[in-house]
């Protein structure tokens, strides 16, 4: 019943940032991917190894670096 990527497109002009696990198996890496492709501008993604824990765990610092440029960009 929970289906984000339905919306994606409504999402613009606000802009998104994806960050996504490659080998995420609760957030499913095709359908973010996906999602991310139906996406309008502006948008960036984000890839990172690992699984749905590591980008806050062994991958923080590469997770929280895209965050931190993506909000200076666009919120200052």
């Amino acid at each position: 019943m929970y289906e984000p990527g339905t919306w994606i497109t409504r999402v613009s002009p606000t802009p998104l940032l994806m960050v996504v696990a490659v080998n995420d198996t609760v957030t499913v890496t095709d359908l973010a991917l996906a999602a991310y492709e139906r996406a309008l501008e502006p948008k960036r993604l984000q890839l990172l190894p690992g699984g749905h824990f590591d980008p806050y765990i062994t991958q923080f610092g590469q997770s929280s670096a895209a965050a931190l440029s993506w909000f200076r960009e666009h919120l200052t």
